[in-house]
């Protein structure tokens, strides 16, 4: 619906609800001009002149049937449906449909009686010779008309007005709940780095500056790139990146580390911070409580529309095994599934798998291109193939294939 359309037939302004209603009833005038013109008036003049003084008095007759017809429709518009059909009270609704159809029926009758048929004489135009029976049934069918017609817009009106308030409402509680996880990643992802910074700082290392200003780089792109809800794809992997770099200086000879990104991210666009917490699962609950030689291996390939993502890190044995698939522990691959199901519903498959040694978590999920941001339709929902890269059930070949 276009705007103008839109404010015309919503709109509360003055100018446009005089204008609606203006409308209205000139199309009804017009319709029961053509209506009522068009009963025979039997013979006599010429059959041009018939029909012109049918038409002309038709066009009168509407008029004056007119103000009953909008007082009918307006106490149903008004009346009866805001106080009482809206608000559930559907007895006292239906009492007064049953109170005021009569009435109108009766007024259309008189008005007939009185002032109609009256002018018709005047005019010597064929009067009808109809009965009381008839006389309330003619009054009836055209107040039935214009107040039904009235009823329906009405009702229209209010259920796409509360239709598009719902659709409102979820759109802004989606956008809290997004805003409240995007919340929740900033500090959970600031505290392990400063604990990380902390760590090298006690061991006084040499490498404490360059974290300082790798951190700083990090948190300028937080906390100005990151407000947009897609940010392009290269500058999300280039931040992971960096991420690993300050986890590798914390770490050292301990970490063996691979990462490995294939195919064209220029151009693509993700939701922002929305890769990082599987890195930062693999680190706090793989790399920080292994004592022994820990590993860490991410593969990250975008073909097309698809960015495919297997992360593999090494676990301790003692540590106990989570049922696949199950609710993930900590709160940043809690806040990474769900803001997955808000943001890419239909359009991405997350597994993780913990076995004996390893920690294995696939995402293939469809990206967005610089057409899709600039407002152009998107593609239809994907849906995962079979055998499409995304079985967690990888081999140990797999696993030393990634670890390079």
């Amino acid at each position: 619906m276009s705007l103008l359309a839109k404010q015309f037939v919503f709109s509360d302004a003055p100018k446009h609800r005089l204008g609606r209603h203006l409308a209205f009833w000139v199309v009804w005038w017009l319709f029961f001009t053509v209506i009522y013109g068009s009963r025979p008036i039997g013979p006599g003049a010429p059959f041009l002149l018939d029909y012109q003084r049918a038409y002309a008095f038709a066009a009168l007759e509407a008029l004056l049937f007119l103000p009953g017809h909008m007082m009918f429709s307006y106490v149903i518009t008004y009346v009866l449906i805001p106080w009482f059909l809206l608000r559930g009270k559907y007895v006292w609704f239906f009492v007064g449909l049953l109170i005021l159809i009569p009435a109108n029926a009766l007024f259309a009758h008189q008005l007939t009686t009185w002032l109609v048929n009256p002018i018709r004489v005047h005019l010597l135009i064929p009067t009808p010779h109809d009965n009381f029976y008839y006389g309330l049934m003619s009054g009836l069918r055209g107040g039935l008309q214009t107040g039904g017609f009235a009823a329906m817009i009405t009702l229209a009106k209010h259920f796409y007005r509360k239709d598009q308030a719902t659709q409102q409402l979820v759109r802004e509680k989606l956008t809290a709940e997004l805003q409240l996880l995007k919340a929740q990643v900033h500090p959970h992802f600031l505290f392990n780095t400063l604990n990380n910074l902390y760590s090298l700082t006690l061991l006084k290392s040499d490498h404490a500056p360059e974290v300082v200003l790798k951190l700083s780089a990090l948190l300028r792109y937080m906390l100005y790139e990151c407000n947009a809800p897609q940010v392009p794809l290269d500058k999300e992997v280039r931040m992971m990146q960096d991420y690993v770099e300050l986890e590798r200086f914390r770490y050292g000879d301990r970490l063996d580390l691979a990462v490995n990104v294939r195919g064209d991210l220029a151009g693509k666009g993700v939701a922002p911070l929305l890769l990082l917490p599987f890195l930062e699962n693999a680190f706090k609950h793989g790399v920080s409580e292994q004592l022994d030689q820990a590993w860490i291996a991410l593969d990250l390939t975008v073909k097309g529309d698809l960015l495919k993502m297997k992360l593999i890190n090494s676990v301790s044995e003692e540590a106990p095994l989570p049922v696949p698939d199950a609710d993930c522990h900590g709160i940043g691959l809690q806040n990474v599934r769900k803001r997955l199901e808000l943001l890419y519903p239909g359009r991405h498959e997350l597994k993780i798998l913990r076995e004996a040694e390893t920690f294995i978590v696939t995402l293939t999920l469809q990206v967005e291109n610089e057409d899709w941001r600039k407002g152009d339709r998107r593609p239809e929902k994907w849906r995962p193939e079979e055998g499409s890269g995304t079985n967690v059930a990888d081999t140990p070949a797999e696993v030393s294939r990634m670890r390079g």
